[in-house]
């Protein structure tokens, strides 16, 4: 078995060619606009992995643009030069979909919640669709659901959850309590440098913190779709910029 042939045993282990560099890309909400422009801009190879922070699904241009975007995806898989975690959007399509899922979600159900990437410099690259907790272990961001939903983390390292609120009669999600740090502020770089999504950032730009990156920058509502490239050495490089049509759902997220 190759390198890049890699079962789920070696998802918090895969060896880096020297030469290779990869691209991390955010929630790409289906836009497909943006998707392409990425995947033209990223040219993926073997000398170029591509590796998508999830959320492929929902707010976007429909179901059937997602399902197109992850077909791309699981060819580039195939190829040995592209990687995936689902995000918090595919895990509720393969909940909502037990009895009869499409073949995108079957293979969406057999993605890691974690991917680790180890380069020949020493330099780790860690990518999960949200983030880590304090207390997180490395047996723990290979099963646990977290990884796939935290932004906030309280003054005891735990992740605070979101809520649905009546707000003026309105629906709205919001967080559970007051308070807390965004989890990246927290994390001590156990795991390598993570590179996420998840958390819309609705300026269109990517954060930047010391051991890890946020890449969602909004596209459904900025049109702006963020990658950020990791050097064959693992250190950052180019940040990617692409932009498009943004959809503009109507979002009732106070958070």
């Amino acid at each position: 078995m190759s390198k890049t042939e890699t079962n789920a045993e070696d998802y918090l282990n895969i060896e880096v060619p020297y030469g290779t560099k990869i691209a991390v890309f955010g929630d790409v909400h289906e836009h497909p606009e943006q998707f392409q422009k990425m995947m033209n801009e990223i040219d993926p190879s073997r000398k170029m992995w591509v590796v998508s922070v999830g959320d492929i699904y929902d707010k976007g241009f429909g179901m059937k643009t997602a399902e197109a975007m992850t077909q791309e995806l699981m060819a580039l898989r195939k190829r040995g030069i592209g990687w995936a975690v689902p995000g918090n959007h595919e895990i509720k399509h393969i909940r909502k979909s037990k009895k009869d899922p499409s073949e995108t979600l079957v293979w969406w159900k057999r993605q890691p919640l974690a991917l680790s990437f180890q380069f020949e410099s020493g330099a780790r690259l860690t990518v999960v669709h949200a983030g880590v907790t304090p207390h997180h272990t490395w047996g723990d961001i290979k099963k646990d659901i977290e990884v796939v939903y935290v932004r906030d983390v309280d003054e005891d390292g735990r992740m605070i959850p979101l809520i649905w609120k009546d707000i003026n009669g309105v629906s709205t999600l919001v967080k559970s309590k007051e308070g807390g740090d965004v989890w990246h502020q927290k994390y001590d770089g156990r795991f390598g440098y993570i590179a996420s999504g998840h958390a819309a950032q609705k300026d269109g730009e990517a954060k930047f913190y010391k051991f890890s990156c946020n890449l969602d920058s909004a596209v459904y509502d900025t049109g702006i779709l963020t990658a950020q490239v990791f050097e064959e050495d693992g250190s950052l490089g180019k940040v990617i910029r692409v932009q498009g049509t943004a959809k503009k759902p109507e979002l009732n997220i106070a958070y």
